[in-house]
């Protein structure tokens, strides 16, 4: 008896059994990854700071065991995890503040005072002399921008007074 040979119409139109499949007969591409409620993973792949050990014949296949990498510096999803209120205030650092017309205009956090290595940077937009955003920049173990740790902060004024701060990770 021949093979029988299931397309991915057949998988999503729920008639299908166990029985009716045969090895190899369904391949990744018969996966259904669009519809909600049935759709499942077809592939994992690593991204940066990201390492996979996996089961399949294919990397990311089979069972895929997940590794978040620290050794290429922080990254988005550990830094989170970290107590965000010790940040400045259990690290050694050297603060420069930068001024323009002389107002504070930034807060560059360095490792050391040889600024060879960034940990912070806070820069103050001003309009008609009065801050109006604040950009707070992280960066990594290794002093590189760390990509979706970038916080804005938008000031709004009622009367004067700052009357919120509408925040948005970026």
């Amino acid at each position: 008896m021949a093979r029988t040979q299931i397309t991915g119409d057949q998988v999503q139109d729920s008639t299908l059994t166990g029985d009716d499949i045969f090895d190899g007969a369904v391949g990744r591409q018969d996966l259904n990854i669009t519809s909600t409620g049935r759709a499942v993973v077809r592939k994992i792949l690593a991204g940066a700071g990201v390492s996979l050990v996996s089961s399949g014949i294919d990397a990311g296949t089979g069972d895929v065991e997940i590794t978040i990498s620290t050794s290429a510096g922080l990254v988005p999803i550990t830094h989170r995890a970290l107590d965000q209120l010790v940040h400045e205030i259990a690290e050694t650092s050297y603060c420069e503040i930068g001024r323009t017309n002389g107002r504070v205009s930034s807060a560059i956090y360095y490792e050391t005072a040889s600024k060879l290595k960034k940990i912070r940077e806070i820069l103050y937009t001003r309009t008609s002399g009065r801050v109006t955003q604040v950009v707070v920049k992280q960066y990594d173990s290794s002093g590189v921008l760390i990509v979706g740790e970038t916080l804005t902060g938008t000031i709004t004024r009622t009367l004067g007074r700052v009357s919120s701060v509408d925040w948005v990770l970026s």
